[in-house]
């Protein structure tokens, strides 16, 4: 009986092992909350990981990159815990997230590294594409729902609205001139976004 072919492509190379990725993220993100992005190095990576720097190489260009995506993951968590009681709360939950997120020394570092970085590099485009446009997605789906729940005055433009929230936390993340703390984002809030009357 003639064997028959698989439709499968042939698999080169050793396949990525989820568990070194993230061991790889994690030695990555306690480099860069204990000495900033400079601290964040392949060598560095590698000794803490237990792997190779060609390892790391499989999953990322450089040092910085890892740095990122190590930021990027640690604020996807933060997004996904806790569980609001309503769409209001639950949009005070996302920008409270955001602002641990800022206000944490990885958080810190991440906007040096992207203010220095020019505005078509690798970073700045993981940063604008997987940071900023990810939580502006997910507060603009939460201010529509905190209107269909009327628990908010429908905004006049949704998109001003969402730039005058996020403008001044980015503005205070990349001038430093002032702390991000979840006080500044109730007020940010309050100000910008104007509740019902219960």
């Amino acid at each position: 009986m003639p064997r028959q072919a698989s439709s499968a492509p042939p698999v080169r190379g050793r396949p990525r092992d989820p568990r070194t990725r993230a061991a790889i993220l994690t030695a990555a993100r306690a480099l860069l909350e204990r000495g900033g992005l400079t601290a964040v190095t392949i060598e560095a990576i590698a000794q803490s990981a237990g792997v190779s720097r060609p390892t790391i190489y499989r999953y990322w260009p450089n040092a910085p990159a890892v740095a990122m995506a190590a930021f990027l993951e640690t604020t996807g968590a933060a997004e996904a815990s806790g569980k609001p009681r309503n769409a209001l709360s639950a949009l005070r939950a996302q920008l409270h997230a955001l602002a641990d997120a800022f206000a944490a020394p990885a958080g810190r570092s991440v906007a040096a590294m992207v203010a220095a970085a020019q505005s078509e590099t690798e970073l700045a485009k993981a940063f604008r594409n997987e940071f900023i446009a990810r939580n502006r997605d997910a507060t603009r789906a939460l201010l529509e729902r905190c209107v269909a729940d009327e628990a908010i005055e429908p905004p006049e433009d949704i998109e001003l609205t969402l730039d005058l929230v996020f403008g001044p936390l980015f503005y205070r993340l990349l001038m430093g001139h002032a702390p991000i703390t979840r006080s500044f984002v109730d007020r940010l809030v309050d100000l910008v976004i104007r509740a019902r009357c219960t």
